[in-house]
């Protein structure tokens, strides 16, 4: 899976800032221990001077004197817990309390990402995905065939468009579980309400669940997206633009519905290209034909479009309506 730079930074600015507050809440329990139990604050001068004498001593190979320090060491230990409870405060208060105590807030456990990172990796990837909530309705889950005619068919080889549909939920459930081996991409075509955005929230949740980055924006977002990052220096902005170019997945969602120029033409191109250079995914959905994408965008993105996607049509009425 593949967090971009900014993901990832975002992620470990949150531990940082654990790790701030953590040394912040310690020194406030320390202040207010010591103003009211000063033994506490003999104890532990104690306790760091001999640990450091300690280190002295090993360094020198020094084993008896070691046992003794580490002894009296428990010894004051011992004794600040018990000052510590005497007077109602846990025992552990003046040890450092952790959000995660696995991994000490650090992120990582033995060089590996610790469970909480992966639940925040998991959370910051369906936030940022603009599909979080949709996708818990629009699913594989909820893929359900009986919507689709089983009466008429639709294909010159005789299916119906219930057994089209049933072959392109395998045909796209494997292409989920080839995803990291085969970086492709896919472009949905057909009428309004035949299912192209569905489809792509069954992808693009699966895909999310094996902790891949997927960007949703519809093709106008998109478009606005950059204009809005030409016009400042908004980091918000600019983190997008890292994601729609750096994205496991990018999902671009209703090509042909935003007011389309040179601008709009070269930017298309400029994504499309770019992501297939560095061999990272894209899905298209669109009503227009393949025709028109040429004379509406260019030549250019057409025969990027011919060449490295898997076009899938999709038939039948709209299913909104049912």
């Amino acid at each position: 899976m593949s967090l971009t730079n900014a993901q990832y930074n975002k992620i470990m600015r949150v531990y940082d800032d654990r790790r701030m507050e953590n040394n912040r809440k310690l020194e406030n329990r320390r202040k207010t221990a010591y103003e009211k139990l000063p033994e506490l604050k003999t104890l532990e001068d104690f306790v760091r001077s001999e640990s450091i004498k300690t280190f002295h001593l090993m360094r020198d190979g020094q084993k008896e004197k070691i046992a003794v320090l580490k002894s009296l060491i428990s010894d004051a230990s011992n004794r600040k817990k018990e000052v510590l409870v005497k007077n109602g405060y846990p025992a552990d208060y003046l040890e450092m309390q952790y959000f995660c105590p696995d991994c000490k807030d650090t992120g990582f456990i033995n060089g590996k990402k610790c469970h909480c990172f992966i639940e925040m990796q998991m959370k910051y990837l369906y936030q940022q995905s603009n599909i979080d909530q949709i996708v818990k309705t629009q699913n594989f889950d909820y893929f359900d065939l009986n919507r689709y005619d089983d009466r008429v068919p639709i294909l010159a080889d005789g299916k119906t468009n219930r057994e089209y549909m049933a072959e392109n939920r395998k045909l796209l459930l494997q292409w989920v579980e080839d995803f990291d081996k085969n970086h492709g991409n896919l472009m949905f075509t057909g009428n309004t309400g035949t299912g192209k955005t569905f489809l792509i929230n069954c992808v693009a949740k699966a895909l999310m669940d094996s902790f891949h980055s997927v960007i949703y924006l519809t093709s106008t977002d998109l478009f606005d997206s950059f204009s809005k990052a030409m016009k400042g220096d908004d980091e918000e902005q600019q983190d997008m633009q890292e994601a729609i170019l750096n994205c496991d997945l990018l999902v671009i969602d209703d090509l042909g519905t935003e007011l389309n120029n040179s601008y709009t033409s070269s930017k298309l191109f400029y994504v499309l290209n770019h992501r297939m250079v560095f061999r990272k995914s894209v899905i298209i959905s669109t009503n227009l034909s393949l025709n028109t994408i040429r004379d509406s965008y260019s030549e250019r993105v057409s025969s990027r479009i011919i060449s490295d996607y898997l076009i899938i049509p999709l038939y039948g009425n709209d299913q909104r309506l049912y």
